[in-house]
């Protein structure tokens, strides 16, 4: 068929009836697909200029591709239209299950929802990552909306680019502060516009399913999904299900687990708050959390009870041994003032007592009760002093090295992303998500709140079902073969990586996961680390990738950016400008062109100063929920809605505290109830 540009309605459906159909393997007889990828977008306006109130679609695209090639793009004007579009859609193909593509699903779904209701009646099953986030819904028809930005981790545009796909978004040819009723004349732009979007999006799709050798059927939900079934492939080979069920912990070790485990690192030092730094180095790893999965050893049998202990009996052990304890520390205060990375993370605390914290880390405190383990102990040891302390609720568990299988697969996909890149664009990015995704497979939680949606009101609640009989429902998941342990000490031991790199430069000044921000850096050291993470692959039968004359070894550290002047203000928020003289912002929650805010002065970045929400882009999402659809004073559909206004950013800072005042205030406790020798 020779694609075609078509109003919804003036189109030759019948043409459809040529698409073939598959048969889902192993599944019910009566589940028949059509194998083609289909997108649905919708552009909406407001009103009035006024913010808060309804809004309503102004048009909508839907896209089909089958067999490689472009098929059709409808378009139309109205919620109701859509409907009927997707209704003659899968009335004139031969299947009983039709998959559509939504990039951001959880926008055009909220305009969508009455109408899809009135025609198909409520989803029979709906899948939510957090409140107002669907990424799966089910109707009774056959019609199954499937979210695409998970799948992709990023903007259409950017997903579009990533691939070299044929179409890309039509940037700029869509005014969206302009307002528009559903019988606006749309441009020859706005309709390029409209097109592109939804022709990018299967494009995107299809590239993504052909070399993940997907049907459309089996296409993963998200981007960890797309490495979690390959994994699950390798390791039937290798009874990897059979060896998760093995040394999967008990349901209270599991508890212990998730309160052990933490993020990555990221701190600002509180010496370097608001100061104007210059000549700052930053130093990133190359993909450190499959570092540590290749030449670390992890925990690999059961927990079992160890005796009440010490910090430096547990570090003793450490090279053997995983430890999951309950860490007491009595008046714990840092060596001296010259520590400007703290360890201690105020929020994995089960108990604190008048605790001094430094942007979520303590610096000093009467007491803190914390889960932690072995990696993170030596640190403290480092750190800290204390009037005593006591390790309790100890839980041990022999190390090994992950299994060959998962190691050489993660290895392979560090080569592959390595080898790939600049050559072939699409297999390149597939691979660098696949990479990044072997560590998040490890940390899935075994119990996730069930979100379930009001269809009627469009309120979300959230229930988690955290009993032991879930959790052992989980652990007899054939599907599971990564333990959530491997993927705490995965964390863990990417921490142990940062704090020996912040110790190769004079002044650490910033730090996020696994990158370092310093000055004077000991270029010999770097080295020396560099060159000893090489000698940890080979020594595990890995080495060192070379492609185009550069070798990249995983797991060191390359000097990522050089910047003539760095400004902090606490975590995710500081400011750069590079040798070159360009200005950069890294603010959680801003986007990156609110550096347009700064007027090109470092100085502005400082806290009170505001990011308006006209420049930076940055939204607030207002949800609009009406009883039911009506036609407005314009004549536009209109039913549930959201409001996309500018929204502004107020730049705060940490509290920069007063090293001689940490220590004056002195309080008597009798807080200590467990029979152990605090010493």
């Amino acid at each position: 068929m020779e694609y075609t540009f078509s109003f919804w309605a003036d189109y030759d459906y019948s043409q459809l009836g040529s698409i073939r159909q598959l048969k889902r393997r192993g599944k019910k007889s009566n589940e028949i697909y059509n194998d083609c990828i289909i997108m649905l977008d919708t552009e909406t306006s407001r009103k009035s200029e006024r913010q808060g109130e309804s809004n309503h679609i102004v048009a909508f695209t839907i896209s089909i591709r089958a067999k490689h090639e472009n098929i059709v793009t409808f378009w139309g004007r109205k919620p109701s239209d859509c409907i009927k579009c997707l209704d003659l859609i899968m009335s004139h193909m031969n299947g009983n299950r039709t998959i559509v593509y939504v990039h951001n699903l959880a926008y055009d779904y909220v305009f969508l929802r009455k109408y899809l209701y009135e025609a198909y009646g409520k989803p029979t099953r709906q899948l939510n990552t957090k409140p107002h986030y669907p990424i799966n819904i089910e109707f009774a028809v056959g019609l199954i909306l499937k979210d695409s930005l998970i799948l992709a981790q990023r903007s259409l545009d950017k997903w579009a680019k990533d691939l070299d796909v044929e179409h890309k978004k039509a940037v700029g040819k869509w005014d969206y502060d302009k307002l528009r009723n559903q019988d606006t004349v749309l441009s020859f732009d706005e309709l390029d516009y409209i097109e592109n979007d939804t022709l990018a999006g299967v494009e995107c799709i299809d590239a993504l399913m052909t070399n993940l050798h997907h049907f459309i059927y089996s296409m993963p939900y998200t981007a960890t999904g797309i490495v979690r079934s390959e994994t699950i492939k390798r390791g039937a080979k290798f009874g990897a299900h059979e060896r998760f069920m093995k040394i999967s912990p008990s349901f209270e070790i599991y508890k212990r687990l998730e309160k052990v485990f933490h993020g990555g690192y990221t701190h600002a030092n509180r010496h370097y708050i608001n100061t104007v730094l210059e000549d700052v180095r930053a130093f990133d790893f190359t993909s450190d959390y499959p570092f540590q999965m290749l030449v670390n050893k992890f925990p690999m049998g059961k927990f079992a009870k160890y005796k009440d202990s010490t910090i430096s009996d547990l570090v003793k052990l450490s090279e053997d041994y995983a430890f999951i304890t309950r860490l007491i520390l009595i008046k714990p205060r840092l060596k001296d003032d010259s520590i400007g990375m703290p360890v201690l993370q105020s929020s994995k605390c089960d108990r604190t007592i008048n605790a001094i914290v430094d942007n979520g880390r303590i610096l000093c405190a009467e007491l803190v009760d914390i889960y932690t383990d072995e990696q993170t102990l030596k640190i403290i040891q480092e750190q800290y002093d204390y009037d005593g302390h006591c390790c309790i609720d100890c839980y041990y568990s022999r190390k090994s090295y992950l299994p060959k299988w998962f190691t050489d697969y993660v290895f392979e996909l560090f080569k592959d992303k390595t080898t790939l890149k600049g050559k072939d664009i699409i297999n390149y990015m597939i691979k660098k998500g696949m990479l990044n995704s072997t560590y998040g497979m490890a940390v899935q939680k075994a119990i996730t709140e069930d979100i379930q949606e009001d269809y009627d009101t469009g309120e979300f609640s959230c229930k988690s079902d955290y009993t032991e009989e879930n959790y052992n429902k989980y652990i007899k998941n054939r599907n599971k073969v990564l333990p959530y342990q491997w993927g705490c000490w995965v964390t863990n031991y990417a921490l142990t990586s940062l704090y020996e790199l912040g110790s190769m430069c004079e002044y650490w000044v910033y730090s996020d996961t696994d990158s370092c921000y310093g000055i004077g850096w000991d270029m010999e050291k770097v080295e020396a680390y560099n060159k000893k993470c090489l000698e940890r692959l080979q020594a595990r039968g890995y080495d060192a990738v070379e492609y185009e004359g550069k070798c990249y070894i995983l797991g060191s550290a390359e000097l990522d950016g050089v910047y003539k002047e760095f400004k902090t203000l606490g975590a995710k928020r500081y400011a750069t400008r590079n040798m070159e003289g360009k200005l950069k912002i890294t603010v959680a929650g801003v986007p990156k062109k609110g550096v347009e805010c700064l007027k090109d002065d470092i100085n502005n970045f400082q806290k009170g100063f505001i990011f308006d929400g006209k420049t930076t882009g940055k939204l607030q999402h207002t949800y609009i929920m009406v009883e039911a659809a009506y036609i407005d004073e314009n004549g536009n559909e209109t039913a549930d809605s959201v409001d996309l206004s500018p929204c502004d950013y107020l730049l705060d800072d940490i509290t920069v505290l007063n090293w001689e005042e940490l220590f004056k205030t002195e309080i008597m406790l009798n807080v200590y109830t467990d029979d152990f020798n605090y010493s």
